[in-house]
């Protein structure tokens, strides 16, 4: 059998005598000898190749069969990743509500947003919808709680969690929720009582600068701000909190200062995670203030540095893996589920009719819309980008609703850089 070079192979760093190879579709890591690397990058060669470690470079991925298309191979495991349904875990996203206490002038909810709260008697028919979904053998159910804000549903959130444990007290599933909220109603009685009776591990909080510019981008008052401070603090001892930075090219250094803030107030929490996120224009509202990836990667390589700097801890770069599908919400087993019991691909278009798949009550609908969630078909440069493996292409959702189709979440100059330190401090 014939044998050449992978497509997904990309040097790192080349000395005299060697070569540093990373390839992203399996995530092997390896120096070799530079003579051996010129020679299957430039030839086709047999299993009958005197080297020493053949095998070892075949199942590593760094060369492969002639005749394997290694993109196919890809696009196919990412199908039938989307498709199972044999995973032995279930994730549902509920929006109790599409109300909010903040108005941010950049949220996808904007012109979708209502005062919709979902009634009692659609919290049962979820948690029954829910309940008949993993009747099988399934082990392990997330509800994450999402909005609109879902804290303006707090009742609800405890009657649904009330009534869904009832379902399924005689089965043993890991029932486990998280919630993304921007944290103002998140007080220490809320959290503690979530933290306990309704199996909340985890939060996260998006916060947006110190408190001028949070107030004025959230239109928020400071007395809200104080308490979302506040209830960071307390939220901590209970869950563990993810704290969003929203990135742009406004506001960097603010971010920087409210990052410090935040240390100086929580201290190097082992529950506290604090993390950069590119601002996405979801509102369309295009402008000098967005962020291209690679303007974006840099001021993210830069305080991943300043955070653990910060927090006193070690500053180790995550090495990035291919992955057979870009988000669990895009297999067909995971839902979001809207207040009205309406069901959707992506938390993204929670309130948006023209995005809805299907409901609870008759379950989905198979239209055009959830077909291009299967199907998604990679854009042309993505085609070609040696990092495909480890993004796919990013953001289905991301790259339909934006004007430009923006759907990069790393650029090869980032994944460069983690795998150049990796090395260095190997």
């Amino acid at each position: 059998m014939k044998y050449n070079c992978s497509y997904y192979n990309i040097v790192l760093k080349k000395t005299d005598r060697f070569v540093y190879l990373y390839n992203s579709f399996s995530g092997a890591l390896c120096k070799l000898e530079k003579e051996i690397y010129e020679l299957i990058l430039k030839n086709e060669i047999d299993d009958k190749y005197k080297c020493n470690y053949f095998d070892e470079l075949l199942n590593q991925g760094l060369i492969k069969p002639v005749a394997l298309n290694e993109y196919n191979k890809i696009i196919l495991n990412e199908q039938i990743t989307i498709l199972s349904q044999s995973s032995k875990s279930r994730t549902f996203v509920i929006a109790p509500t599409l109300s909010c206490n903040l108005n941010c002038d950049y949220c996808f909810e904007n012109g979708f947003r209502t005062n919709k709260t979902i009634s009692d008697q659609t919290i049962k028919a979820v948690a029954e919808y829910i309940k008949k979904d993993i009747d099988t053998d399934i082990k392990a159910v997330n509800i994450g709680w999402f909005g609109g804000e879902p804290l303006i549903a707090y009742s609800q959130i405890i009657k649904f969690n009330d009534y869904f444990k009832s379902l399924i007290n005689k089965r043993v599933i890991n029932y486990t929720a998280s919630m993304i909220t921007n944290g103002v109603l998140l007080d220490k009685e809320k959290v503690e009582y979530l933290s306990k009776e309704c199996s909340l591990k985890r939060v996260q909080i998006t916060v947006d600068g110190t408190e001028e510019v949070y107030c004025k981008r959230k239109r928020a008052t400071i007395k809200q701000y104080n308490n979302l401070i506040k209830n960071i603090k307390d939220s901590l001892d209970f869950v563990k909190v993810s704290i969003r930075l929203n990135c742009d090219g406004n506001n960097y250094d603010d971010l920087k200062i409210v990052a410090k803030q935040l240390v100086d107030t929580c201290g190097n929490h082992k529950n506290l995670n604090i993390y950069l996120a590119k601002l996405i224009d979801y509102a369309g509202c295009r402008g000098e203030k967005f962020l291209s990836q690679i303007e974006f990667d840099n001021k993210r390589i830069e305080f991943d540095k300043y955070i653990c700097e910060l927090m006193g801890r070690k500053y180790n770069p995550r090495l990035y893996k291919y992955n057979k599908t870009f988000c669990g919400l895009f297999k067909l087993q995971n839902k979001v589920i809207g207040p009205d019991g309406e069901l959707y691909k992506c938390e993204h278009h929670v309130g948006q009719e023209d995005k809805i798949i299907g409901n609870i009550t008759t379950g989905l609908f198979y239209n055009d819309y959830l077909m291009r969630f299967i199907k998604n078909e990679p854009l042309e440069i993505c085609k070609k980008c040696k990092i495909f493996p480890i993004c796919l292409g990013g953001c289905p959702a991301q790259k339909q609703d934006l004007p430009e189709g923006d759907s990069c979440f790393y650029s090869e100059y980032y994944i460069r850089h983690l795998l150049d330190r990796y090395i260095n401090e190997s």
